[in-house]
């Protein structure tokens, strides 16, 4: 028998960086825990360089296998699960790849995020079921029926993590007292230069993933004067959490699957009290 938990999170989403950061906040959150597990996330290929530095492993994911019962543990998706032997495995909002897979040994959580309703349906070949699911779990104000439980939002630092005042503009090159504006994004090509063209100044583009000393961003952005953000999950709820959302402009992209206008539109009075990664972090030591 193993001595130390294991600890998988699987995500399906391949647009963005919203999901792989969740990811890497809880993985940090079980740090700070001093909780002694292993952790590893499985998805698909993203395109951010960063990834080839952090315990990701790229699966393939073949809708037409996963769909079906058969191939679907046999899958490299469920190959690699079956591999891992996780003890708990946490899904962020991606259900449907694992309907099929055999992970009745180990505690399931599903994440939940906005989404629509529709979301909860499934092809008929792999139907939501919540029975797979120990904990179904909302990660801001939202309230889907499938929903069983509700932790604040999960942001990949705290506070007391972030860098001093002074640091970004260093790293920038950028003078102590001249203007600092921030542009941020990691979502679709072509979406970062849309938000910096939208800007009446000059600006800074940091891509959230795309220069390795500023990973991860978020704990660097106290610095700015100003942030100009798209309104995905993460950039949304660092900017809450972290204390620059009253100077940042939020702009919100279409996404099948995410109402960023929605966000913006009823989540801004919504105050944090934790951050969502932690109370995770705390309910997997219990176990």
């Amino acid at each position: 028998m193993r001595s130390t938990m294991r600890i998988a999170y699987f995500t399906g989403g391949d647009v963005g960086a919203g999901h792989l950061m969740r990811g890497l906040a809880i993985g940090r959150a079980l740090r700070r825990a001093g909780i002694a597990a292993e952790y590893r996330m499985f998805g698909p290929q993203l395109r951010f360089p960063i990834l080839a530095t952090l315990d990701y492993d790229v699966v393939p994911l073949v809708p037409a296998e996963l769909r079906n019962a058969a191939l679907a543990p046999v899958s490299a998706l469920g190959r690699a699960i079956t591999a891992y032997a996780p003890d708990l495995l946490i899904a962020d909002l991606y259900w449907a790849p694992l309907r099929h897979l055999p992970i009745a040994g180990c505690e399931a959580w599903l994440l939940i995020r906005s989404c629509p309703r529709a979301w909860f349906g499934g092809p008929p070949d792999a139907r939501f079921d919540p029975r797979r699911f120990t904990r179904i779990i909302g990660i801001e104000p939202v309230h889907p029926g499938v929903v069983t439980e509700h932790v604040d939002p999960v942001v990949v630092c705290n506070p007391d993590e972030c860098r001093p005042p002074g640091a970004l503009r260093a790293h920038l090159g950028v003078a102590p007292g001249a203007p600092l504006v921030v542009v941020t994004h990691a979502g679709v090509p072509g979406e970062i230069d849309a938000l910096a063209e939208s800007a009446s100044e000059s600006v800074v583009r940091c891509d959230l993933l795309g220069d390795a000393a500023l990973f991860p961003l978020a704990e660097w952005l106290g610095d700015a004067d100003a942030v100009i953000a798209g309104a995905g999950y993460n950039s949304f709820w660092e900017a809450q959490w972290l204390g620059w959302a009253p100077r940042t402009t939020f702009t919100p992209f279409t996404r099948m699957i995410d109402d960023q206008a929605w966000r913006i539109a009823n989540c801004g009075s919504y105050r944090m009290r934790a951050n969502g990664a932690d109370t995770l972090a705390g309910w997997a030591r219990r176990g």
